[in-house]
């Protein structure tokens, strides 16, 4: 049995067939939108959840610019004071300033108006009753505002499940155009050596065996593109894994990257998936036209 297929291999010339140069070029080009497309998930994941725990554990105290240094310094007391609460930090003018620059510009604070900012580090497994702490605040400072930034508006949740998802559909319709490409590729394959696959089955060849040479040759095709393809994503993320530093995003945008083990596991679960899939596809597509064959 393994004599004759080998023999059905060397009978069919598949690998001089245009359509496996065109079937590789299409592997690689899929198999990189998938790697993109899978990284890019873990980053906006990584994103997601780096943010929403710098928001649980921070709080922001805003005291009106009026107010005396001793009202200031009895709401700094008062917050050591609260359960919950890790660290204080008034924020000097400097720190004001580089705060507001990017919107005001290089403007003196002391010619407008602008509130003392208190930084809150919280902890997050913790009790803390900010009902109560803002009204032992407004009985300090009537006018301070006590910012709770642990809600993340809806919106914002909904925007970024929208994005995972059409990136997780640009996934899964590159995983299903490798099984539509290899399909088509082996259909074509299969006509082209139309005359040769018959003269195999006067000869005695069964269909298993013909549909195996093109199986095995769409699984080596879509391992071949599919690492060029997986390569190619990590060039790209090599590129590009310093853009959240350039950005200067909060959020550890650039913590995903090559030296992110995810990634490549991601990219080499990826090639043999393509292969495998690339295999199947040809296996199925070319059964029913070998099985009206005479």
């Amino acid at each position: 049995m393994i004599g004759s297929r080998l023999a059905v291999r060397r009978s069919l010339a598949l690998r001089t067939n245009p359509s496996g140069r065109l079937l590789l070029l299409v592997m690689a080009l899929l198999v990189y939108v998938a790697g993109l497309g899978g990284v890019g998930l873990l980053v906006i994941d990584d994103t997601l959840r780096a943010s929403e725990h710098t928001l649980a554990v921070t709080l922001t105290l805003q005291v009106p610019a009026e107010a005396s240094n001793a009202r200031i310094e009895t709401v700094l007391a008062l917050l050591r004071q609260t359960p919950g609460v890790v660290s204080v930090h008034l924020l000097d003018p400097a720190e004001t300033a580089r705060l507001l620059e990017p919107w005001l510009g290089s403007v003196p604070l002391d010619d407008l108006p602008v509130p003392r900012l208190i930084d809150l580090r919280v902890d997050p497994n913790g009790k803390m009753d900010l009902a109560e702490l803002r009204q032992k605040l407004a009985s300090v400072v009537p006018d301070a505002r006590l910012d709770d930034h642990r809600q993340w508006p809806q919106g914002v949740h909904a925007a970024v499940r929208r994005i995972e998802g059409i990136l997780a559909a640009g996934v899964t319709i590159a995983l299903l155009l490798i099984a539509v490409s290899a399909a088509v590729a082996a259909r074509t394959a299969l006509m082209t050596d139309r005359s040769v696959v018959e003269l195999l089955h006067l000869l005695g060849a069964g269909d298993g065996d013909i549909a195996g040479a093109f199986a095995v040759r769409s699984v080596r095709l879509g391992l071949s593109g599919g690492g060029v393809g997986a390569v190619a994503a990590l060039l790209t993320i090599l590129a590009l894994s310093g853009a959240g530093s350039i950005v200067q995003l909060p959020a550890p945008i650039a913590s995903t990257g090559a030296a992110d083990w995810r990634v490549w596991g991601l990219l080499a679960a990826i090639v043999p998936a393509a292969g495998l899939i690339a295999m199947a596809s040809a296996w199925v597509a070319v059964r029913r036209p070998l099985a009206a064959m005479p």
